[in-house]
């Protein structure tokens, strides 16, 4: 096994898991920003100051990196730690990765002569966490309706990977399925996955049919003037990073039931999860070696 150690700052219960992972398989792990969380191991060397981020060689902030006001994304503490903070304890020998790295904490750490990687750019965390994602999101909708999903009318928008995964998860639970696109390829893919394809601009005219809509498009679709045809019995979840799908102020307006779901794997399945970011983590490090860390 190579000899990395790391330095795990915040995050939520996936980051419990990943350091403890980490530490099961023997590297040497410190965990910052977590102690208000339950389950770390013992194994677990816990940290009350960001400047033992110096003494590992590998620093893993978590999804996303931050609150967006420039302080680490750390549920479990009270305080308010500046990610530059973190940032300026790193020397050359260092990697830094995280996943949605904002552009001035990649550049401050690279004039330190510390690269950073973004695992949330990863192609094999992308995939696996789609797949989790879409397994949370036919979960809250079988909960939202409080009925068997089997038959009925359920709309997905957006035909990314969590579109696809949607669709096909949905339809392997014998759901009646229309997939919204705007490509004419995606439209032709969604018809072979066995799954009626929409255009976008005929929603209007249809979506008045669908008793769970999910959507994973990353813009406001969701508009006053489309959400005036939804069934006012629907449940509609919007999966969308920010600033996500819906108007929300217009489904209220309008009596509709919208929710938020975002960060589902965190929630859902935060062991799996922290596996995931594992896995990338460590198949980083692989394909940049040893020689690249102090």
């Amino acid at each position: 096994m190579k000899k990395y150690s790391f330095y795990i700052a915040g995050g939520d219960m996936r980051f419990v898991y990943l350091a403890n992972s980490l530490a099961a398989d023997g590297y040497t792990v410190t965990a910052f920003a977590l102690s208000g969380a339950e389950g770390l191991s013992g194994d677990v060397i816990i940290s009350g100051d960001s400047s033992e981020a110096a003494f590992s060689n590998v620093v893993v902030l978590p999804l996303p990196c931050d609150d967006r006001r420039g302080n680490l994304n750390a549920p479990f503490d009270k305080r308010e730690i500046p990610l530059a903070e973190i940032v300026s304890r790193l020397e050359h020998g260092t990697v830094l990765v995280g996943g949605m790295v904002p552009k001035n904490i990649k550049n401050a750490a690279e004039k330190r002569g510390v690269p950073v990687i973004d695992y949330f750019e990863r192609e094999e965390f992308a995939v696996r966490n789609a797949s989790l994602t879409a397994e949370a999101a036919v979960a809250l909708a079988l909960e939202a309706v409080n009925e068997s999903i089997s038959k009925m009318p359920v709309l997905v928008l957006g035909h990314g990977r969590i579109g696809r995964l949607l669709g096909s998860m949905l339809k392997a639970l014998d759901a009646d399925v229309t997939v919204a696109a705007r490509r004419y390829s995606d439209l032709a893919w969604i018809r072979s996955e066995g799954n009626t394809p929409i255009e976008f601009s005929r929603l209007g005219g249809k979506i008045g049919e669908f008793k769970v809509i999910l959507s994973t498009v990353p813009a406001t679709v969701l508009n006053k003037d489309i959400l005036c045809f939804v069934d006012k019995g629907a449940v509609i979840i919007d999966l969308a990073s920010m600033p996500g799908s819906i108007d929300f102020e217009a489904a209220e307006e309008l009596g509709l039931r919208a929710e938020r779901a975002l960060g589902l794997p965190g929630k859902f399945a935060p062991k799996t999860a922290g596996e995931i970011v594992k896995e990338t983590v460590l198949n980083i490090l692989d394909e940049m070696g040893e020689d690249d860390l102090g």
